[in-house]
């Protein structure tokens, strides 16, 4: 059942791509927004009201069709709100929130089932979603992009425009390539998380509770520090690969320690970079792309990082079937290393040369 919701969670994110950042990109931004809100609320309502199996992974992948539009569609929309020149104040913001809420949220959840059963949680979920819609379109500004891009010739290909750009564009290839390793080996690493500290600390299930605390208090303030982050291509990838490598050396040390109160530290620390990183990435990816693709851009990139996440949660248990937990920590760590050794220097010498968001679409 956890397997068929988790696949259900992530698999329209994926499939779901290219359609839905074409469709992000041709329609106006708010009332788009605000009906897919006004769709995911009826749907979490009718996770809450249905149950059985089927109705809830049926309803689950349902909503995460609603989420495939809006996630891209949002991530478009901020330039928009904070003006070309305050992307990285805004990512920076949005991050922050993100982070609390990912904090909060399980011990919330927890509670409120607690008080309220397990369908109270889920229509205050609905509630929510139409509160976002209604705050949508509130919203000063709109993102309304043109109907075509100046240079498309070939309608038929412009679904896989963002996904193009991305493997073809010299600067965002390697980044793309550093970001999903990266991504794999602290995906392997969260999956041997939680028997590294009860099995081989021998800690209590508290203690995990914490750690995974920690590093999401860490990951707020490193993404309210990334206000400071300046908008040069060249100084975010050098930012997010000095960070890359750091974690990498953390992730080892990890893997090192015999007492779980050395784990605090070292996963507070790997929270704060993670969120400088994940501020610095969004802010490169929407500086870098041109207005009429970030949509697709977007999810293009979405749909990338969700793979590799899901890549990750299975390398992960195959790698526990033979390796010890603390030794995937040290392995981790090693591979980001040499991965940040050998594409870093390709990311920074291309970043030198981009100092603005010079891509144009293309047309075959």
């Amino acid at each position: 059942m956890i397997a068929a919701l988790s696949i259900a969670a992530a698999l329209p994110l994926v499939a779901l791509a290219p359609v839905s950042g074409y469709v992000v990109d041709h329609v106006p931004a708010k009332k788009f927004l605000a009906a897919l809100c006004g769709f995911e609320a009826v749907v979490c309502v009718g996770i809450g009201y249905w149950h059985g199996n089927l109705a809830t992974i049926s309803l689950m992948a349902l909503l995460t069709c609603g989420v495939a539009f809006s996630l891209p569609g949002y991530s478009a929309l901020v330039p928009t709100l904070s003006g070309e020149e305050n992307i990285a104040l805004a990512q920076s913001t949005l991050q922050s929130v993100q982070g609390v809420a990912l904090t909060a949220g399980p011990a919330l959840g927890g509670l409120l089932v607690g008080a309220l059963g397990q369908s109270g949680p889920l229509y205050l979920d609905g509630a929510s979603f139409a509160l976002a819609g209604l705050g949508t379109l509130l919203l000063g500004n709109d993102r309304r992009p043109g109907a075509r891009e100046p240079h498309a010739t070939k309608p038929e290909h412009e679904l896989t425009a963002g996904l193009r750009l991305i493997f073809t564009d010299p600067l965002f290839r390697p980044v793309v390539v550093t970001v999903t390793v990266f991504m794999l080996s602290l995906g392997a690493v969260n999956v041997a998380e939680v028997f590294f500290i009860t099995r081989t600390l021998h800690a209590s299930a508290l203690f995990y509770g914490l750690v995974g605390t920690s590093f999401g208090v860490g990951s707020i303030v490193g993404a309210l520090w990334s206000k400071r982050l300046k908008q040069d291509p060249f100084k975010l990838v050098r930012t997010s690969l000095v960070d890359m490598a750091v974690i990498s050396v953390l992730l080892g040390a990890t893997g090192l320690v015999e007492h779980v109160y050395y784990v605090f530290p070292l996963m507070a620390a790997t929270g704060v970079l993670v969120g400088v990183i994940n501020v610095a990435w969004s802010t490169l990816f929407a500086v870098k792309t041109p207005e009429a693709l970030r949509g697709r851009v977007f999810a293009a990139v979405g749909a990338m990082f969700t793979s590799a996440e899901i890549s990750s949660m299975v390398l992960g248990g195959l790698l526990l079937s033979f390796i010890a937990p603390r030794t995937i920590f040290q392995l981790a760590g090693i591979v980001s290393t040499v991965t940040v050794c050998i594409v870093g220097p390709f990311e920074l010498r291309t970043s030198r040369r981009a100092h603005q968001p010079t891509i144009e679409p293309q047309g075959d």
